[in-house]
């Protein structure tokens, strides 16, 4: 789980890439939002692809897992903390893709 919990705030926080994975409709919705929930869309430099409420509500995610590592949590709230999740990450493609492991290790534990 520790280990989990470098890849996330790694990949949110200091990774960077060239790659741009976008749904049609980002251009659309997030254009509307304040700077806070803009990310590069549809662009080719090298840099990071999540935007700042992304960096900053991964946090929160990473000491609920931390936590979650050391006592028991009502499955219920975690089935919502997954759902959020996931629901959150749809805004930006590379932050779903980011969190691919996070979701195939919750199903399967």
């Amino acid at each position: 789980m520790i280990v989990l919990i470098f890849y996330i705030l790694y990949m949110f926080l200091f990774f960077k890439t060239k790659i741009s994975i976008n749904h049609p409709l980002e251009y659309y919705f997030i254009d509307n939002l304040s700077n806070y929930f803009n990310h590069p869309i549809s662009n080719s430099n090298y840099e990071s692809k999540i935007c700042p409420f992304g960096k900053d509500v991964i946090w929160l995610l990473a000491i609920y897992l931390f936590y979650k590592t050391y006592y028991p949590v009502n499955k219920k709230f975690n089935r919502i903390v997954i759902f959020v999740t996931f629901i959150l990450s749809l805004l930006n493609f590379n932050a779903l893709t980011y969190l691919i492991p996070y979701f195939i290790y919750e199903y399967l534990i």
